[in-house]
């Protein structure tokens, strides 16, 4: 072929890939700008559904009110990232509105902060259509896309027909109001546009570089001596019956090395084909090896069932091959102890079942001289590593479990996390470590449980969890859960019964991919007299909500306090009137201040009567404290929860789809310290609000 050809296929080329590349940058813009409009549509709806909840604990009517409301406003716009955020009131004739309080965010106009103030009027003829909507449909939000020389600017508009009295419930107000809630969609587009003029500069550099490489590349591989050698492998079979001749090499280009490589390979299928009855028969040999070496490593295996009157064990091991690298192990010691292991060598094969037959070997051994499960991972560890020139490493659980006490010890180099079937599912996962056989000298964790009779002890290898079947799904852990679930009270040898048959169930034929091995250990009655306590005391301390210092439970105080009130009744809705009474009678409060108490009071009180106590009872502590800060201290007995836990992240929170975690965010962002704790049983949250804040 001549240089021309190869010029004219890459100058296709290069107009292929740019138009390609114009595709793809048309496509991505737009879907660019799609997933931008989408996203600024979902913020301005979230912020909305915001406002809207917020307003509904203002005064319309009062403009001490509304300046407050119009400084939280801006303190949205600021966290939310928006420009504008505004209440309106529309007269009667629908042609003007009022604006009843604004906030401005960072990215607003001076101009609009020159013109636009609370009471400010504008007239609107006609009035917006996405305003009228939002006037006569009450609870839904209204998107008006407004495109004009300063660019585009997405606002929705939400009716507001609630407010809430002085008993804390919603009631609807005679002359509903708007809220408005704006963004530049045109700022936020500038950014991406941007972005796309350098891809497009890029794209149209690479797609020059890889039109000039795939004409180079046609060049100096594609010539005659190619097709040559193609026609020659295509009739291979018929030359080999009638005798191949050997390729004619000239020069020392690619092609005479393509023909040097053709000859020696029919060369070699010639060696081979001659070769194919001794492989045949040799492959029987091997075979008939594999299964005896199989039939050795079951046997150092312990059986797959034994039982005594104190205890009961079942176990299975299926290898994925002729031989395995799973192993299971269990002992009776002579302090009538049990020792119990499950393992899982890296690798299959004959390799993984010798270096699986000296674990086993070793692990007995230890068990025998009496060590505790660290230890014995201890030693076993520093015995594999030495000499390890495969480089294999094997995963492995022990445990004893002593009868008298009723205690399980156990110890974990690497290997998955056992359970305990129980009254619920435990996993053991208390003791943590590596992997054995590679590095030395290493240091194993250990953990204890009490068991008592009918708990199941349930060990296994990732042969169980990570079985596929004809779709390469994986079983997975959260499916073994499930399983070992629904076992609750089985024997361990209907536990290890009834996990093989779901996976076989699962697999649906599927070839084995790797070892499953699975031992049930099961307590079946009490050894000994010796009682055994358990008891958990768990304590958490949160960061504060304002200036994220930790808060010191016990602080010292500032003199005697100005105002102390302690409550003691049941957690019941109606006692939240005796708390806002309480929170009125504070003296010297302003009055924002008073009505951000309220809303944190009511939150808190709520959230304990309502979620606190499954259908029970219970009693709810508070003390009201001021110094030179009001703090609020709830004490209860309910279920423990730590509410300031898992708040919602304002940016992403879908105000229409979610249920719950607006109040409780609104607390904590109201309180200038916060902190949660469980003690005793019993949940205490603190609040703080500062005085001279205000």
């Amino acid at each position: 072929m001549k240089k021309t050809i190869f010029r004219k296929i890459s100058l296709i080329i290069l107009v292929v890939v740019l138009l390609v590349d114009a595709a793809l940058l048309v496509v991505s813009y737009r879907l660019a700008y799609k997933r931008s409009y989408d996203s600024c549509v979902k913020q301005l709806e979230n912020a909305s559904g915001i406002v809207e909840e917020w307003v509904s604990y203002f005064d319309t009517g009062k403009p001490d009110s509304m300046q407050v409301l119009s400084a939280s406003l801006a303190s949205f716009c600021k966290h939310l990232d928006l420009p504008y955020m505004y209440v309106l009131n529309v007269n009667k004739d629908r042609t003007a509105i009022t604006y009843m309080a604004i906030g401005f965010g960072e990215d607003a106009s001076q101009e609009a902060k020159d013109d636009i103030r609370i009471g400010t009027e504008r007239k609107l003829d006609p009035m917006p259509q996405e305003m009228l909507d939002a006037l006569d449909h009450p609870g839904n939000r209204y998107i008006e896309h407004l495109k004009n020389q300063y660019g585009e600017t997405l606002i929705c508009y939400t009716n507001v027909h609630l407010k809430m009295n002085d008993a804390g419930d919603m009631i609807e107000i005679s002359t509903p109001y708007l809220i408005g809630v704006e963004i530049s969609l045109s700022s936020v587009m500038e950014e991406i546009r941007q972005s796309f003029d350098l891809m497009t500069v890029l794209l149209v550099l690479l797609s020059i570089m890889i039109s000039v490489a795939t004409g180079v590349i046609l060049y100096r591989r594609v010539s005659m001596p190619a097709r040559m050698i193609s026609r020659r492998m295509s009739s291979f079979v018929e030359d080999y019956n009638q005798g191949i001749q050997p390729l004619p090499v000239k020069g020392q280009d690619e092609f005479a090395e393509m023909s040097r490589s053709f000859n020696t390979m029919a060369e070699n299928i010639s060696g081979y084909i001659g070769n194919i009855d001794r492989l045949n028969q040799e492959k029987h040999v091997r075979q008939a090896e594999l299964d005896i070496a199989g039939d050795i490593q079951l046997g150092l295996l312990a059986k797959a069932h034994f039982r005594k009157p104190q205890f009961e064990i079942h176990a299975c091991m299926f290898p994925a091959k002729d031989v395995g690298g799973d192993l299971y192990d269990y002992l009776e010691l002579e302090n009538g102890k049990v020792f119990m292991a499950v393992a899982d060598v890296s690798g299959k094969g004959i390799t993984a079942s010798l270096f699986m037959s000296r674990a086993v070997t070793l692990l007995h051994l230890y068990a025998k001289m009496g060590y505790s499960p660290a230890q014995i991972l201890r030693e076993y560890n520093n015995t594999l590593s030495e000499n390890n020139a495969g480089g294999l490493f094997i995963t492995t659980f022990v445990a004893v479990y002593d009868p008298e006490t009723r205690k399980l010890t156990y110890s974990n180099g690497g290997h998955n996390i056992p359970y305990v079937l129980s009254n619920r599912l435990i996993p053991l996962d208390g003791a943590q470590g590596i992997a054995s056989g590679l590095f030395a000298d290493e240091d194993f964790e250990e953990a204890e449980i009490s068991l008592k009779p009918g708990d199941c002890v349930f060990m296994y290898t990732d042969g169980v969890n990570e079985a596929q079947n004809m779709n390469n799904e994986l079983f997975t852990t959260e499916r073994l859960e499930d399983e070992l679930k629904a076992l609750f009270g089985k024997s361990a040898e209907q536990v290890v019964r009834t996990i093989r048959a779901h996976l076989l169930d699962f697999a649906g034929g599927a070839e084995q991919s790797d070892d499953i091995t699975m031992i049930a250990f099961q307590p079946t009655s009490i050894g000994g007299e010796k009682k055994i306590g358990t008891g958990e005391s768990t304590i958490k301390m949160m960061q504060s909500g304002g200036n994220a210092d930790r808060m010191d439970e016990k602080k010292e105080k500032t003199g005697e306090p100005l105002y102390h009130k302690e409550f003691h009744f049941p957690a019941d809705p109606q006692n939240m009137g005796v708390l806002r009474d309480a929170i009125a009678e504070i003296p010297g409060v302003p009055e924002n201040l008073r009505m951000n108490l309220l809303i944190m009071i009511d939150e808190i009180y709520a959230n304990i009567c309502s979620y606190g106590y499954d259908g029970e009872k219970g009693v709810v502590d508070v003390t009201i404290d001021v110094t030179d800060r009001v703090t609020l201290i709830f004490i209860d007995d309910g279920k423990p929860f730590d509410p300031t836990q898992d708040l919602p992240d304002m940016e992403e929170f879908d105000h229409m789809n979610t249920i719950g975690g607006l109040g409780r965010f609104i607390t904590f962002e109201l309180a200038d310290n916060y902190s949660y704790e469980r003690v005793d049983g019993k949940n205490v949250l603190r609040l703080e609000k500062m005085l001279e804040k205000q």
